[in-house]
């Protein structure tokens, strides 16, 4: 199943068309803010005559006007081409970046930038299933750190110092996904 993935609730404007783990096309850009300009047309650009069979979107944490337009444009989508729309959470995306980079990883410890000089986060093991995040001041020990967040902890190697990216989306088994709703740090 063709499924396009988008991801608009970090700096970076990730879209994805991906069938399984295959990545089909890809666009992934740190573009900081302009994501409501840049989204439609590059979702064009990306899909050409394509259609996907199913869109995935990232529901955050992150941020919030970024997560309202990823997730509008993800619905709109889904009417018009009558598709369904699930939600992943920004945090089992950088999990599963870390997770096809090194599947003998027991668990990580995935981190989004929730801006002020804190960090949000989870412990997410293979599942992939994103308890609901927390801001991180303690580190679990023995757990690897993963994502953009992770610069924000002095002292701390991240193994994916990016942000979440789009093409991971088909890492993602389908029991980690869900309705596509925002959820917000703190939520």
């Amino acid at each position: 199943m063709t499924i396009l993935a988008l991801s608009t609730s970090s700096p970076a404007l990730s879209i994805a068309l991906v069938e399984g783990v295959r990545v089909l096309a890809r666009h992934h850009e740190l573009i900081g803010r302009g994501h409501a300009e840049a989204l439609v047309p590059a979702i064009a650009d990306l899909l050409g005559d394509r259609r996907a069979a199913a869109i995935i979107v990232d529901i955050g944490p992150g941020s919030y006007t970024g997560i309202r337009i990823g997730i509008a444009a993800a619905r709109a989508l889904g009417v018009a081409w009558g598709v369904p729309v699930h939600g992943v959470s920004a945090l089992s995306l950088v999990a599963a970046q870390a997770f096809a980079a090194d599947p003998s990883l027991g668990a990580v410890l995935a981190l989004i930038d929730a801006g002020r000089g804190h960090a949000a986060g989870a412990v997410l093991g293979p599942g992939l299933l994103a308890p609901l995040p927390t801001m991180v001041t303690v580190l679990p020990a023995g757990v690897a750190v993963t994502g953009a967040g992770a610069a924000l902890l002095p002292g701390v190697a991240a193994l994916c110092p990016d942000h979440p990216d789009a093409a991971f989306a088909g890492h993602v088994p389908p029991a980690a996904l869900g309705l596509p709703q925002a959820l917000y740090a703190g939520d």
